[in-house]
């Protein structure tokens, strides 16, 4: 597709191309969702695969594709200038043809400023799930474009949904994924949450900002498998709209509470936030807890606002889940451990993770990067905790 903001194209536009070999993605195991999606595109992208996913959420109700899926779909297929087919509301097969050669000046930009790439979920769906498929790609445009220079920064820009039900809110990934990627895997990420959106409107909009590897190199392995000291918890909470004034400051002493005599004397800080008209569309609130230690771990959970639920009931879930993951001595929570895996494949060398029970999620993503790349997992149980070791593929570009 045209990098040409005016060329955006949607899905129901979706070009076609010689007919390639697909290897074929079951859409249906393991979680049976979105995970798979998101893994498939991105991997396809990044090693030039053509992929045809069937039984897309075979399971599920309803099944087939829903708007969110379909524009992360179409947001990987303008990063890599792909072919794609099937992908409409509905649709419980689809098929992406990545081009063999795509670069940075290739159809990503569609819809945003120079350098800029525009994600819109379309709904109140989370649109930080689309980062989980797109970052990926940032990081290693595979070769050199004709149409344009090597790539400094990318401006990820995702509208839609940032705290949503059944998906990591936006403040997770600014304060617990971006810092254990700068921290274990040198990725020079930064991301910036313009206006949160809420149910059922959506328009939250989050800036990612990132830079690919240099030419020729991979990711380094990631290896967390010491959890060493806590050293400070940062407990957030926010309320927007029309939420009653003090709901926020009561999940974060409730959170705080929830965590314990021992680990409430590590918060460093509280911050609580009302939120402005112009820098929230809709009404909603929620807390996020993130736990640092002193070997470069960062620990999240968080809770999101529903209506009948009270604002301690919420802080207190969030504030118990961190303090079990504590205790359990994990390094990574389990948002990060599915999200990670597909950075573990992408690397070069022996990346070791130590992270509780894997989640369907977790299992999903490691089964399609098998799949894609040459990357091979061994799941381990180690006293009572899993650690997850994977042979990575050693992806590079240029």
């Amino acid at each position: 597709m045209s990098a040409s903001g005016e060329d955006k194209e949607q899905s129901g536009n979706q070009h076609k191309r010689a007919t390639p070999e697909f290897v074929e993605i079951d859409g249906s195991q393991l979680e049976g969702g979105g995970q798979i999606l998101r893994n498939a595109a991105a991997l396809a992208a990044l090693t030039a695969t053509p992929i045809r996913i069937s039984a897309i959420r075979a399971g599920r109700t309803p099944p087939g594709l829903r708007p969110q899926h379909v524009a992360g779909l179409d947001l990987v297929a303008r990063l890599c200038d792909g072919a794609l087919e099937g992908a409409t509301v509905g649709s419980t097969c689809a098929s992406l043809s990545p081009q063999a050669g795509y670069g940075p000046g290739c159809g990503g930009s569609s819809g945003g400023g120079h350098g800029e790439v525009l994600g819109e979920a379309g709904t109140a769906a989370s649109c930080m799930l689309m980062a989980q498929a797109a970052l990926p790609c940032l990081l290693l445009p595979r070769a050199m474009s004709a149409r344009g220079p090597p790539p400094g920064r990318r401006t990820l820009r995702l509208r839609g949904g940032t705290d949503a039900r059944a998906a990591p809110p936006a403040d997770y990934l600014r304060h617990v994924l971006a810092p254990a990627l700068r921290a274990h895997a040198g990725v020079d990420l930064e991301v910036e949450v313009l206006r949160r959106g809420f149910f059922p409107k959506g328009g939250g909009e989050v800036a990612c900002r990132v830079a690919p590897l240099s030419p020729g190199s991979s990711l380094p392995p990631l290896r967390l498998t010491q959890r060493g000291e806590v050293r400070g918890i940062v407990i957030r909470a926010f309320q927007a709209g029309r939420v009653p004034r003090g709901v926020a400051d009561r999940m974060a002493r409730a959170a705080r509470a929830a965590l314990g005599a021992n680990l409430a004397t590590l918060v460093e800080a509280e911050e609580v936030e009302a939120l402005p008209p112009c820098q929230a569309v809709g009404d909603g609130c929620g807390v996020l807890l993130a736990a640092h230690t002193s070997s470069g771990c960062v620990l999240g959970a968080s809770g999101l606002g529903e209506r009948g639920v009270s604002a301690e009931a919420v802080g207190r879930r969030a504030g118990a889940e961190l303090a079990a993951l504590l205790a359990s001595g994990a390094c990574v929570d389990a948002h990060a451990a599915d999200q990670l895996v597909i950075f573990a494949a992408m690397a070069g060398g022996e990346s070791r993770l130590l992270m509780g029970e894997p989640t369907l999620h977790t299992l999903a993503a490691i089964a399609v990067a098998e799949q894609l790349t040459a990357a091979r997992f061994d799941l381990q149980t180690v006293e009572g905790l899993t650690l997850m070791a994977c042979h990575g593929a050693g992806l590079t570009w240029g």
